[in-house]
């Protein structure tokens, strides 16, 4: 669990940067340059210093083409452009949806069911997620268009989750591979976009631009993007995003000393509705875990017991 919130408070840092970033370039070119940098940094290592061989059997390129086209095409070009019309709080105040959609999806594909208090601590989640759609819209509609962009990324990245889970945990994909092609893939496609709806002129202060994008791309596609994968071998992935909810309380942290974005009441609402929902969540899991690792222990237990050799009988 300490993995978990040391990863969620590097990953959080992402969306401020990015929120900076956004000041400096147009959305869609943001999501091209920097998927497709860390892309090429990804398959580089693998190709030069480690020697593997960029293969992908012809069975699995359906695979690919999705998580390139959902998991970082559609999530990114639509999260920027979410993200240039809210603060960067909401925007991770939002993405508490995730689990809602990845618990279906695996469902779905898994078939794996939650338990009862699973749902009640979903539902808890769900229900703080709504005060925010209340604030930083304008004109005189409940859901504004940054918000149906942040919403429809959300789908796109909950289906890419699951697909992901199969190339790494039943495929054995390797996690910077995998992370490299779909990156690369998908930072390309934003590109192209880009030099067809944005004029790529708009790109200024290009010295700070590229500092910030570097460390974006090492903190978020390099490091956390490959500890999220692994952290697939361990935990369902519906827990993962669910864990997404820490995310927020280090993103309006990092919010307030970067751009002084206010914390309203409908962040504190959101905020002890995400903390219940995720001890909820979580009680059912720990309790499961904590009865596997019995059962283990108690079946090792048993067979390391030696049997008790009885004396010789005397012979009469």
């Amino acid at each position: 669990m300490i993995g978990i919130i040391i990863w969620q408070a590097l990953w959080a840092a992402s969306i401020p940067i990015s929120k900076l970033l956004l000041s400096y370039s147009p959305p869609v070119f943001l999501a091209g340059i920097r998927m497709a940098s860390a892309g090429v940094l990804l398959l580089g290592y693998h190709y030069i210093i480690k020697r593997d061989k960029i293969l992908l059997p012809r069975a699995e390129w359906l695979f690919y083409l999705q998580v390139i086209f959902f998991g970082i095409y559609i999530k990114y070009v639509l999260r920027y452009i979410g993200l240039s019309g809210m603060p960067s709080t909401k925007l991770a105040f939002m993405l508490n949806l995730t689990p809602f959609c990845v618990a279906f999806c695996s469902y779905i594909a898994f078939r794996e069911i939650l338990l009862r208090r699973q749902w009640i601590g979903l539902m808890i989640g769900f229900f703080g997620f709504l005060p925010l759609l209340m604030i930083h819209n304008t004109g005189n509609y409940f859901i504004g268009w940054a918000d149906c962009a942040v919403i429809a990324e959300i789908i796109a990245h909950s289906y890419s989750v699951v697909l992901l889970r199969k190339l790494v945990r039943e495929k054995k994909h390797s996690p910077s591979m995998t992370n490299g092609i779909r990156m690369f893939g998908g930072g390309m496609l934003a590109l192209l976009t880009s030099t067809y709806t944005e004029s790529t002129s708009s790109v200024h202060h290009l010295s700070y631009f590229c500092i910030w994008l570097a460390v974006l791309v090492v903190l978020s596609n390099i490091i956390c993007h490959n500890w999220h994968l692994h952290l697939l071998k361990k935990y369902s992935a519906t827990f993962l995003t669910f864990s997404d909810f820490l995310g927020p309380l280090f993103v309006s942290l990092y919010g307030w000393i970067l751009f002084r974005e206010t914390i309203t009441w409908h962040y504190g609402i959101s905020a002890v509705f995400v903390v219940a929902g995720l001890y909820l969540f979580y009680y059912d899991e720990l309790r499961q875990s904590k009865k596997k690792k019995f059962v283990v222990a108690k079946i090792a237990k048993e067979d390391m017991v030696i049997p008790e050799k009885k004396p010789p009988q005397k012979e009469a």
